[in-house]
């Protein structure tokens, strides 16, 4: 790529390039360029196996960055230990790798560790790392979880890359794992919700993918089960109420905003697809029955 002090320059006008084409901000790029390195030194560190991709920025490299963008990065740490300093230094060494064809520096010395609770029962560790681009910096956060049941397993993938470099092969959630948990925190949280990117996401992963049913009821059930999960034979999130309140909806359109995506996905379609996806699985874990369908992307159905 030329003589390395050029390097940030050159990244730096062909992300304007890749801003400029996509019809997104430069600011929105660089922040998914930053994610995108971080992500490559991790895969080529001795944590590789500790640190499974799941979250926003997991869907939106399964959409090649088409769905809902995301600011923060979020793991589930394994086989590891939740010191929080033991993290730290973990991801002190990641991002002291050097790595000189992307023009990426991180500030290892600046690295800060946070306990963060997340309800009763669920703990993790947030990171903050400083990143930068020659005089381009931003801060990168991370939400590390310690516990969860993946089902099926974690996987590998080649994570898409902005420029013609190096991708990261890292190890990633199973989208079913994400539904379950996306789904729990719905039946939880019931109607104080006000988390509209799990029924957006939830919503994303419906329409592009198709599911065997089997394997979803066990992520879903393993999940409740974990968590302690009480069921309602009449959960609300089900009733037309849930779907038709007001402020709910405008919640909806203030997150479509947020988001840059059109304001016309009504709600009520949102939530009669996720009715359709998940209510029968949710009553077939009521009623301790088994579930053998097949999710079809195409009809909204299952077969």
């Amino acid at each position: 790529m030329g003589d390395v002090k050029n390097i940030p320059a050159s990244v730096s006008e062909r992300l304007k390039n890749i801003a400029k084409q996509s019809g997104k901000t430069f600011d929105s790029i660089l922040l998914l360029y930053f994610q995108e390195r971080l992500l490559y030194r991790l895969s080529i560190s001795r944590y590789r196996e500790q640190f499974v991709l799941k979250g926003g920025l997991f869907l939106f490299s399964l959409t090649q960055f088409k769905s809902r963008p995301t600011k923060d990065i979020d793991f589930l740490a394994r086989q590891i230990s939740n010191d929080i300093q033991y993290i730290k230094s973990a991801f002190e060494s990641v991002c002291a790798l050097p790595v000189e064809e992307d023009g990426v520096e991180f500030d290892v010395n600046g690295i800060t560790a946070e306990r963060i609770k997340e309800g009763a029962n669920y703990e993790g560790v947030r990171i903050k790392i400083l990143a930068s681009l020659g005089r381009m910096k931003k801060q990168l956060q991370l939400d590390i979880g310690f516990g969860d049941v993946v089902i099926p397993k974690s996987q590998d993938i080649q994570y898409p890359t902005l420029l013609n470099m190096q991708p990261p092969e890292i190890r990633v959630y199973s989208t079913y794992s994400v539904i379950a948990e996306k789904f729990e925190a719905m039946i939880s949280l019931s109607v104080v919700n006000s988390r509209m990117k799990d029924f957006y996401d939830i919503f994303t992963l419906l329409s592009t993918e198709n599911f065997d049913g089997r394997v979803l009821w066990e992520a879903i059930f393993e999940t409740f089960q974990r968590r302690g999960t009480n069921l309602e034979k009449e959960h609300p999130i089900f009733s037309p109420s849930f779907v038709e309140d007001e402020g709910r909806i405008k919640q909806w359109k203030a997150f479509l905003r947020r988001i840059g995506v059109q304001e016309n996905l009504a709600f009520s379609l949102v939530m009669g697809r996720i009715r359709d996806f998940l209510f029968p699985i949710y009553d077939s874990i009521l009623h301790e029955t088994e579930f053998f369908k097949t999710w079809n992307r195409q009809t909204f159905q299952w077969e």
